[in-house]
């Protein structure tokens, strides 16, 4: 029995080790003998320095207000964690975040304000005192790690030759053991300064936050004889609610909806304006089926979020999700408005107190409204009145002051028009400024923000443009966004405007779905990315409420 010691031995035995060595390190892409993390990789871990430099330890950015980090860090004594009580934190702690190499000026600086710690492991939520932006997040997983899972961290931590490093390193790690509120991790040491520091792993491409370094024996880094490298970080993908109802404080009522049809159905979810997606729903679950979806739109009054699809029989139906979560049942429009054969895309917008929606139908474009009281009319055919367009694929619609803008994807090129506030209607005008700097038009959106129409055009190769066209019917010249949304393909694009702000979100062709906002400052935020999509997204709608 000599030198056999049980798991629950071991544990205790590497806690004892980890307060002697003082506040632990967590994980790094590779912390210790791993590679220096290159810019803007891993921009959502940030290096805390608690104290003035009495303590040092590596956070994770959640959405744009919150760290995640380990308890241990603040507590007075590091090995009872448990004890860190809720407020302030003791000592003024600076967080630098999106920052790889510390000798540099990316990135943001913000001091920590408030701790709210778990009470039943070694974690906290940490809020920045101001917001940022320009950094994506990374988001909880749902689901636990498994026995042998590949995970990665970064980190800030000591190395095996160099004492407070200025920059951030990246580590692989192997799951051995899963437990209650902790997982194993073995691989690259983890040092000091690396307490607290994200474990994270893909999942389809996108990287989701498994858990949080808690404790190590600190095998290979500088200063120490220890050749354990071992080490225990905290679950976090089983306090998804407890995140989300602590981190609401600094949330306001603004909330970005999406509607997201995939290989197997209609679902929806909600973006607050901390940056923190909700689960997806299930629309037909809630709302009743309408058989397979093509394509969905949906528009919010005061709260509630109205969701317009085409069912399985090629007819429009509608339904809403009310500010309570719950769900109006899809209803039938086709005697309401008239039969629409050949419905392929729909577009809606809110009119204030009502709604606007434009449809596309055999190559025809028709336009319809509901008053205040819900009422439609029937179809109202806009191509009799402006023209035809050959080959329509795409219709997009939105409001800015009293006047309905209309857009239309036709023969690869970008149209626009005008309902006007009494009902009469501006002439096709071909976007043309388009066709040096893009080429054929695959995809269009538009967003009203107050007077100003904010403009997302998209071709068949990855190529991705916005333009603003002023309430004086000027427009602004298109800037490529690629730099922040990629270049990938897209077949699917909308947008939205959400407390003033500009917001877009794009499905790619290998399935992904991103999304952005530009800010009243004209900077745009790091392309985010919800995750747990049920399946394969094919189409994609957005809108703004506010409840």
């Amino acid at each position: 029995m000599s030198g056999i010691r049980s798991r629950t031995a071991w544990t205790t035995g590497l806690l004892a080790v980890t307060v002697l060595a003082g506040v632990l390190t967590g994980p790094a892409t590779q912390a210790v003998t791993g590679d220096a993390a290159d810019a803007g990789v891993s921009a959502f871990a940030a290096k805390l320095d608690i104290g003035g430099g009495q303590r040092s330890c590596t956070g994770t950015l959640l959405n744009n207000q919150w760290l995640i980090t380990a308890s241990s860090c603040f507590a007075d004594d590091p090995a009872l964690p448990l004890t860190l009580p809720a407020g302030a934190p003791k000592l003024k702690t600076t967080a630098t975040i999106g920052r790889t190499d510390l000798t540099g000026t990316t990135g943001a600086v913000r001091q920590i304000v408030d701790l709210v710690p778990r009470q039943d492991r070694d974690l906290v939520l940490a809020k920045l005192d101001t917001p940022v932006s320009g950094i994506r997040p990374l988001h909880p997983a749902i689901t636990a790690p498994v026995t042998g899972q590949s995970l990665m961290g970064a980190g800030y931590g000591r190395t095996k030759d160099t004492w407070v490093p200025d920059t951030l390193h990246t580590a692989a790690f192997t799951a051995h053991q899963v437990d209650a509120t902790t997982v194993g991790i073995d691989g690259t040491a983890i040092c000091k300064g690396d307490t607290g520091a994200p474990v994270f792993r893909d999942l389809n491409g996108n990287f989701e936050l498994a858990a949080v370094a808690s404790t190590s024996w600190q095998g290979g880094c500088l200063g120490s004889d220890e050749t354990r490298t071992g080490a225990v970080a905290t679950r976090v993908d089983d306090i998804n609610t407890w995140i989300r109802q602590a981190t609401a404080v600094t949330a306001t009522p603004w909330k970005l909806q999406m509607l997201t049809t995939t290989d197997t159905g209609l679902y929806h979810t909600a973006r607050d304006s901390n940056g923190d997606w909700l689960a997806f729903g299930d629309v037909q679950q809630a709302a009743g089926s309408i058989g397979e979806v093509k394509v969905a739109a949906d528009a919010a009054i005061n709260g509630k979020n109205y969701v317009f699809a085409i069912g399985g029989n090629a007819h429009l139906y509608e339904g809403a999700r009310l500010p309570n979560g719950s769900w109006e049942k899809f209803r039938d429009l086709t005697a309401e408005t008239g039969a629409l054969p050949g419905l392929t895309k729909i577009a809606v917008t809110s009119t204030g107190n009502g709604l606007g929606l434009i449809a596309l139908a055999n190559g025809r474009i028709y336009h319809n409204v509901q008053d205040a009281n819900g009422k439609w009319i029937k179809w109202g055919d806009v191509t009799a009145a402006l023209g035809v367009l050959g080959n329509a694929t795409q219709v997009t619609t939105s409001q800015t002051g009293t006047e309905t803008q209309i857009g239309v994807v036709a023969d690869k090129k970008a149209f626009h028009a005008i309902r006007h506030a009494n009902g009469t209607w501006t002439a096709w005008g071909e976007l043309k400024q388009l066709t040096a700097t893009l080429g054929p038009v695959s995809n269009m959106a538009f967003a009203g923000t107050g007077t100003d129409l904010q403009v997302v055009v998209t071709n068949a190769t990855g190529g991705i443009q916005h333009g603003i066209r002023a309430a004086n019917g000027t427009w602004g010249v298109f800037g490529d966004l690629s730099p922040v949304l990629g270049k990938d393909p897209v077949t699917s694009i909308d947008a939205a405007a959400v407390d003033g702000e500009f917001q877009t979100v794009v499905v790619t062709a290998d399935g992904h779905v991103k999304h952005t906002l530009r800010h009243a400052n004209r900077t745009w935020d790091a392309a985010d990315e919800p995750t747990n999509i049920p399946g394969t997204p094919t189409s994609i709608a957005i809108t703004g409420s506010w409840n």
